[in-house]
């Protein structure tokens, strides 16, 4: 794998939980890579997801003629391609699980992606989920309470995988809005967002100053 080639666009890394799951992932894979920051919803941003973005939304990897525009997507290439990490569990069953569990993150969870967007910078008092939106809470501890229960942790899967990078933006998201977890699931929490390549994005969070106020959730 050429990795001078690679080149990963990404959004707002205070509001951006697509970008940070592949951009984690890559950190975790020791993965040299370009990072181009595009600020989202202003005349800058939308001239970048026009030269480099497909779908005209982050992220996007560039690798040579390649170019992927999917979170998941992006992260499977990466397991695929990268040979001295092993970003999928070893046993076949493990891997059916995490991949199943990447699937139901990249695909579910409407309500809470709506109720609870990431925001790095601020920690909400009062916030009360609705019904729908605890109906997503309970299944995603669910899925943290059986995977860590098989696997014993400290990660979903013992060690560092992509189901973990896909489910980073929800830690963060349930220490943005202060959701109470079970021992088991806040550990994984705490750990989630104590991971180095975490403090990284979330102190470059803290620095950027654009405001996008439709994430800003008022209680």
């Amino acid at each position: 794998m050429s990795v001078s080639s690679l080149k990963l666009v990404i959004g707002n890394k205070n509001y951006s939980s697509w970008s940070l799951r592949p951009w984690i992932l890559m950190q975790h894979a020791q993965l040299p890579f370009d990072e181009v920051n595009v600020p989202l919803f202003t005349p800058e941003g939308e001239a970048l997801l026009e030269k480099l973005c497909p779908a005209k939304r982050v992220p996007v990897l560039h690798d040579g003629p390649l170019v992927l525009w999917d979170s998941l997507a992006i992260c499977e290439y990466i397991a695929d391609k990268v040979t001295n990490h092993s970003l999928w569990p070893e046993r076949a069953v493990d891997r059916a699980r995490a991949r199943a569990m990447s699937a139901e993150m990249h695909s579910g969870f409407a309500a809470l992606r709506e109720a609870m967007p990431m925001n790095c910078r601020r920690q909400i008092e009062g916030f009360r989920p609705t019904l729908e939106v605890q109906i997503d809470i309970n299944r995603i501890v669910q899925l943290f309470e059986d995977a860590l229960q098989q696997s014993g942790g400290p990660w979903l899967f013992t060690h560092y995988t992509v189901a973990d990078a896909m489910f980073a933006p929800i830690a963060s998201r349930l220490n943005t809005y202060q959701i109470p977890l079970p021992n088991l699931s806040q550990q994984y929490v705490s750990r989630t967002l104590s991971d180095p390549p975490m403090q990284d994005w979330y102190a470059a969070a803290a620095a950027e100053k654009a405001v996008i106020e439709k994430s800003e959730i008022q209680v």
